[in-house]
């Protein structure tokens, strides 16, 4: 019999299975965008924040030249007055090296090599719906008014015995309560 039962669910398992890794590949895609774009934000502080202390380096580096201009032009000024424009030029440079290095700094702090929470986020909650789609919930039961309950036609017609409530009167109970 090849056109039986279970071929078409082998061809629908098939489509099924092929569905589930397109959307794996589209889900992979959309985290790896996610993680590109972050870790992009990331290298943005990196290079910024490599380029201040670069600068600062250079800054201390023309600092150490000034400070060794004006410890020649101190030894010679026993003849001159040049030493107050080099020590102002030395001030000058400590203080500009002094803020691009906290410029620096600061931007360096800001990055955490280890921390995604966009895409971290988002991978908490691929799992959930995984777990939640791999053990799905049992069905609800419709309420009682939307089920059809039979109506005794007199209550001499009851069987005897002991008296349990039916859902009608179950029923009917819940709507006392709910008119009180």
């Amino acid at each position: 019999m090849p056109g039986g039962p279970s071929d078409a669910e082998a061809e629908t398992l098939s489509r099924k299975l092929a569905g589930l890794l397109e959307a794996g590949s589209r889900l992979f895609s959309t985290r790896a965008s996610l993680f590109s774009e972050e870790l992009s934000v990331k290298t943005a502080f990196l290079g910024r924040g490599c380029a201040g202390v670069s600068l600062a380096a250079a800054f201390v580096f023309l600092a150490l030249l000034l400070f060794t201009a004006f410890l020649a032009a101190l030894f010679t000024s026993l003849l001159g007055s040049a030493v107050a424009g080099i020590a102002a030029a030395f001030g000058l440079h400590i203080l500009i090296a002094a803020l691009i290095g906290w410029f620096g700094v600061r931007q360096l702090s800001r990055v955490k090599p280890t921390e995604f929470p966009v895409t971290k986020e988002e991978i908490r909650k691929d799992i959930a719906a995984i777990r939640a789609a791999a053990c799905p919930e049992p069905p609800v039961e419709p309420p009682l008014e939307g089920r059809q309950v039979p109506i005794p036609s007199s209550p001499s017609s009851s069987p005897p015995g002991p008296s349990r409530p039916t859902s009608s009167d179950d029923f009917e109970a819940r709507f006392r309560e709910g008119s009180e």
